[in-house]
């Protein structure tokens, strides 16, 4: 019994991939893979370990790996050959040498297929990949001496493929009471749009969107922007970005009094996102649109925003909206402002 156990604790030595270091040490186990900076090794002691690419001195593999270079990849067991070199001795007996610093990538066959497909991903993708973004929910009620209750939705999403980023995005909110005559609602506010950004280079890019407003309180039936522009990236980062935009939008304002207005409108704006504290992340966008068919009146909208990890799909968010229009119908205020708080669902399909 004691032999075969030595024999089975042998036989997986003698299979497991080995890495020597240049301070000498040796870690054995099975590498899953390996970029230019560093290399992931499965050991059945510690897990996955991650080593730094530039201290290690020799790499042997019992197990076919896929070697890629800056030429070529191989598919062979990987030996060490002279110093700072290995050798690749493929299935059908040849054997290349290359020095370990040309070599780009190291790949167990799972591992190069989910290369592969993530690389068809990035060259071809699908009208589905590549989406980020959120669905938010929030809801606040009363009972006894004060009987109410709103409810606001709110959801977006982005595609950023290449040169082009498209977004989506929808808000609701919709509040009742029963408080005192007439009961019922008090606010019902629907806003949603599509966006579509194409980078001209590094800085510059152009932009065509698309928003509907509906507002029961403002007596605001439709409104429907359609409209576009130059914008450009002041500041962008893993960290967040800063974008600022100008063209123009045509304004077509449906009134339930029966009263339909049709302006050009100017668009000035801005956007920015920011990754606080590695883990609250904060929005704003504002837009300005002043009116060149009736001079002296304008629309300002306003948006902000801040979001909290709760678990890795699950955050805690604040929400700040304004809706100026210096021209509203008679009897109807020119501001509307909207604050919320809920919890939000967010998926990110970017990374895999």
């Amino acid at each position: 019994m004691k032999i075969l156990t030595c024999l089975i604790l042998a036989a997986g030595m003698l299979s497991a991939d080995q890495v020597t270091l240049k301070n000498g040490d040796r870690i054995t186990g099975q590498i899953v893979k390996s970029d230019a900076k560093t290399l992931v090794l499965k050991t059945a002691y510690a897990g996955d370990l991650t080593i730094d690419r530039s201290q290690i001195e020799s790499i042997t593999a019992d197990e076919m790996l896929h070697v890629q270079m800056k030429d070529r990849t191989v598919v062979g067991q990987v030996a060490p050959a002279a110093e700072g070199a290995i050798e690749i001795k493929t299935g059908e007996g040849a054997a290349f040498k290359a020095p370990l610093g040309e070599v780009l990538a190291l790949r167990s066959a799972a591992e190069q297929r989910a290369w592969e497909r993530e690389q068809e991903r990035l060259t071809s993708p699908r009208l589905n990949d590549f989406w980020s973004g959120f669905v938010s929910l929030s809801f606040a009620g009363s009972s006894g001496n004060a009987r109410t209750s709103s409810i606001a939705t709110a959801a977006a999403a982005s595609r950023q493929a290449g040169k082009n980023k498209m977004g989506l995005y929808f808000n609701q909110v919709y509040a009742s009471q029963s408080n005192v005559l007439p009961h019922g609602a008090t606010a019902n506010r629907i806003s949603g749009g599509y966006r579509l950004d194409r980078d001209v280079n590094g800085k510059m890019f152009v932009f065509g969107t698309a928003d509907f407003d509906y507002d029961q309180f403002m007596d605001l039936d439709l409104r429907s922007v359609l409209g576009g522009g130059l914008g450009y990236h002041i500041w962008k980062s893993d960290r967040g970005f800063w974008d600022f935009n100008a063209g123009g939008v045509h304004n077509r304002e449906k009134f339930g009094t029966g009263l339909v207005r049709n302006s050009g409108e100017i668009l000035l704006g801005e956007e920015s996102s920011h990754k606080l504290f590695q883990s609250v992340k904060f929005y704003q966008k504002a837009i300005l649109y002043p009116n060149i068919s009736n001079r002296g009146e304008y629309r300002m909208n306003f948006d902000a925003g801040a979001a909290m990890p709760i678990f890795k799909w699950l955050e805690w968010n604040i929400g700040f909206s304004d809706r100026y229009l210096s021209n509203p119908i008679a009897g109807k205020k020119s501001n509307d402002l909207l604050y919320t708080t809920g919890i939000r669902f967010s998926f990110d399909q970017t990374k895999r």
